[in-house]
């Protein structure tokens, strides 16, 4: 059938939203804020601090800021190579068939409960499957 498996189609999600949001074609209501380093535009958000007002933000809480849906649409933005990450002012089915056409070259093998498809990369995440795919 050609399906995405469900982590798969959620991380493509967030690329499209922060896309969408950095666009401006949508509300940026996760404050995502695209900027160029060199000749490659991508997403900046500040350090998560380790302490506010003298007094030392808890490992948790600094954990729930790391995992938040605008910290994992950063990563997962910023992982996509140049050509992709550098579309501008057009629409978002173009931005989906170039995102699509390079998600077929990223391997999409999830484990369920231990079982099925070795999984090379640490997880099925695009984040580490194309980390893994750089070191090849």
């Amino acid at each position: 059938l050609n399906l995405y498996s469900l982590e798969r189609r959620r991380e493509r999600y967030l690329i499209i939203n922060a896309w969408q949001q950095i666009e401006g074609l949508t509300e940026n209501v996760l404050g995502l804020k695209a900027r160029r380093l060199g000749r490659s535009r991508r997403i900046v958000s500040a350090k998560i601090p380790i302490g506010i007002n003298g007094k030392r933000i808890k490992e948790r809480d600094r954990t729930l800021i790391h995992n938040s849906t605008a910290r994992k649409s950063e990563r997962l933005f910023n992982v996509l190579p140049q050509s992709i990450r550098n579309i501008t002012k057009t629409t978002t089915e173009t931005f989906k068939r170039h995102l699509d056409k390079w998600l077929s070259s990223i391997p999409d093998t999830p484990k369920i409960d231990g079982y099925g498809a070795n999984v090379a990369a640490e997880t099925n995440s695009i984040f580490h499957q194309t980390r893994y795919c750089l070191i090849r």
